[in-house]
C-alpha cells in the first residue's frame, strides 16, 4: 500500500512539473501514429537447477574450528570518583545508619568495566581486539584486562599496543608454554560484494555467537566512526548484514573457509541494535597495525605534509574536471614531502600508485598505509593535464613544529577602501594594517571580503574577513584585476584564505 502512494505521488508530480513546463500531461507520450522503436530484451528462459546436488546445509565444520580462538574481552578502569558521589553515598549511609564518609576523605574510586570480544591469531596467545574495547571514556587503557575463551579458560592480558587511528588492539596473554587455538588470516583484497562472512563474538554478554550474512560493500570511508582527535582517521571499512551488536566489538569477521578477513567495529542503528548495517575493519589493515605495534611499539605512517580539501560538481567544473571523484590539494606546507617533490595548491591527486583516489579520506588512507621513507607515485591533474609526481614520504610521528608566534605591537587601522567585486561583494586589498589586525599570515596577498549585502547571490559563499588570493589560477590585489581573471559566465575557482584554513571555493557567475 505504501509503494502505491509513492509512485502515485511521484507519477502526480511529473505531470504537474510537464504542464508547468508548457506541455500537456499527453505530450509526454508517444502519440498514436508515430512510430515506435523496437526493444530487445536479453532473456534468459533456463529453468532454475532445483536438483540441490552441491546444496549447503551446515558451515559447522568450518565454524568448529573458528569458535576455540574467539574470546570475550573483560575490561577494569579505575578513575576517580564522578562528581556527586560523595553526597550519593552518605545519603545511603544515612539511610543505613552508617557513619558518613567525612568531608575530606576520598570516596572509593570509580571503576567502570568494558566488554567486548577479540580472538588468537598466533598460538603463542597474541590476540586482536578494538582500540575502544580497551580504552575507557577518556581514551586511557584499561588498567586489567581479563580474555575469556569459549572452552572457560581465562586470562590476564598485557596491552602490547594501540592504535587510536585504525581503532585495533594488541593484547598478549602468557599461555605458559601452551598452543592456543588461532585463526589464520585471509586476504581482505579479495574480498566481493556477495561472498558470505560470518561475524562472531560475545554480543550483549549472551555467551559465543555466530551470525552469518553477506559482504554488503567494500571501502567505505569518512563515515565519522573513528575519533580522529585532530589526526585522520583510517576508515576504510567492509560493510556488511552478519547480525552484529554491543559486545560484537573485536570480534572476528570470517569468510566461508573460516579465515578473518576483518575486525567487527561498528553498526548504524537508531535503537542500538543490528538493523543490517555493520562495519569491520579490513584484516590487511589490521594486520599491518599489529606488526607494527609488535616489533616498533608504535605504528609509523607515512605523511606528504599537504592540506586536502574534498571536490564538488561546481569546484570539478571551475577546474575543468569531468567528475568530482578525487582529492584537492589546498595547502602545500613549505619545506615538507610535497613541497619538496613540487606540488602545489590547485592540484587534484586522482591516482596514488595507480589506485584511484575517489575521495580525501581514501587518499588520506593509501598515504598513511605507507612507510616513511618510500616513494609513492601520485597522478595528479593540473593545468588542464594528467601528470605523475613522485614523492618520498616523511614520518607523520616527526611533524616539524611550528615556529613561536611574536605578537605584534597594535596597530590603529585605517578604513579600508573598498570597491565592488560581484554583486553585493565589497573588497579590499590587504595591506599591512589589516594583515597586523586580523593576524594573518605574513606573506598573505590577496583581496579581503570587507562587506557581503544579505541580498547578495554570492552571500552564502562569500564572507567578511575572507581573503580571496587567487581567481582560476590568477594572483589578484585590486578590484579590477579579480573582475578581470572572473569568467562572467560560468564556474570559477577561488583560492582563499578564512579561519586559518586555505581552500578552493566555487563561484558561479550568471552573466
Amino acid at each position: 500500500m505504501r509503494s502505491s502512494v509513492f509512485y502515485s505521488v511521484a507519477f502526480a508530480t511529473t505531470a504537474v512539473a510537464a504542464l508547468f513546463a508548457g506541455f500537456t500531461a499527453s505530450q509526454l507520450f508517444a502519440k498514436a501514429d508515430e512510430p515506435r522503436s523496437v526493444v530487445e530484451l536479453q532473456r534468459d528462459h533456463t529453468p532454475l537447477d532445483r536438483s540441490n546436488t552441491a546444496r549447503i546445509v551446515s558451515y559447522a565444520d568450518v565454524l568448529d574450528k573458528v569458535t576455540p580462538a574467539v574470546a570475550s574481552v573483560h575490561t577494569e578502569h579505575v578513575g576517580t570518583a564522578p562528581e556527586g558521589q560523595r553526597d550519593w553515598e552518605n545519603m545511603l549511609r544515612r539511610y543505613y545508619g552508617m557513619p558518613e564518609i567525612p568531608e575530606g576523605e576520598e570516596v572509593d574510586p570509580y571503576i567502570e568495566q568494558g566488554l567486548g570480544s577479540g580472538f588468537v591469531v598466533t598460538e603463542d596467545g597474541y590476540v586482536l581486539t578494538n582500540n575502544h574495547v580497551v580504552s575507557g571514556r577518556s581514551g586511557s587503557s584499561a588498567d586489567k584486562i581479563i580474555v575469556k575463551l569459549s572452552d572457560g579458560r581465562e586470562f590476564d592480558a598485557a596491552l602490547v599496543g594501540k592504535d587510536p587511528q585504525s581503532d585495533v588492539a594488541v593484547l598478549k596473554i602468557d599461555t605458559e608454554g601452551e598452543a592456543l587455538p588461532f585463526l589464520p588470516m585471509g586476504d581482505s583484497k579479495q574480498l566481493r560484494v556477495g561472498d558470505i562472512v560470518f561475524a562472531v563474538g560475545n554480543p550483549l554478554s549472551v555467551g559465543l555467537t555466530v551470525t552469518q550474512g553477506i559482504v554488503s560493500a567494500l571501502e567505505r570511508t569518512d563515515l565519522g566512526i573513528i575519533s580522529r582527535r585532530g589526526m585522520p582517521a583510517m576508515e576504510n571499512f567492509i560493510q556488511t548484514d552478519a547480525a552484529i551488536n554491543r559486545g560484537n566489538s573485536g570480534g572476528p569477521l570470517v569468510d566461508a573457509e573460516g579465515r578473518v578477513i576483518g575486525i567487527n567495529t561498528a553498526i548504524v542503528s537508531q535503537s542500538g541494535g543490528s538493523i543490517g548495517i555493520g562495519f569491520a575493519i579490513p584484516v590487511n589493515l589490521a594486520a599491518r597495525v599489529m606488526q607494527s605495534l609488535v616489533e616498533q611499539g608504535e605504528v609509523r605512517r607515512g605523511f606528504i605534509g599537504v592540506q586536502l580539501e574534498p571536490l564538488d560538481r561546481e569546484l570539478a567544473q571551475a577546474f575543468g574536471l569531468d567528475s568530482s571523484r578525487g582529492a584537492l590539494i589546498s595547502r602545500v606546507t613549505p619545506n615538507l614531502p610535497g613541497d619538496k617533490a613540487g606540488l602545489r595548491h590547485g592540484d587534484v591527486v586522482t591516482k596514488v600508485n595507480g589506485q584511484a583516489v575517489d575521495s580525501v579520506p581514501e587518499m588520506i588512507y593509501l598515504i598513511s598505509s605507507e612507510q616513511p621513507g618510500s616513494t609513492v607515485d601520485l597522478s595528479v591533474f593540473r593545468n588542464g593535464e594528467e601528470q605523475s609526481i613522485a614523492v618520498v614520504l616523511g614520518d607523520r610521528t616527526k611533524l616539524l613544529e611550528g615556529e613561536p608566534v611574536v605578537e605584534a605591537e597594535p596597530v590603529e587601522p585605517e578604513p579600508p577602501k573598498t570597491s565592488e567585486f560581484v554583486e553585493g561583494i565589497e573588497v579590499a586589498p590587504l595591506s599591512e594594517v589589516l594583515t597586523a589586525e586580523l593576524e594573518l599570515p605574513e606573506d598573505l596577498s590577496g583581496l579581503q571580503v570587507v562587506e557581503v549585502s544579505s541580498g547578495s547571490p554570492y552571500s552564502e559563499i562569500l564572507v567578511p574577513g575572507m581573503v580571496i588570493q587567487l581567481i582560476n589560477g590568477q594572483k589578484v590585489t585590486s578590484a579590477e584585476e579579480a573582475r578581470k581573471a572572473l569568467r562572467v559566465d560560468g564556474a570559477n575557482a577561488l583560492y582563499v584564505y578564512y579561519n586559518e584554513n586555505y581552500q578552493y571555493l566555487p563561484l558561479i557567475v550568471k552573466g
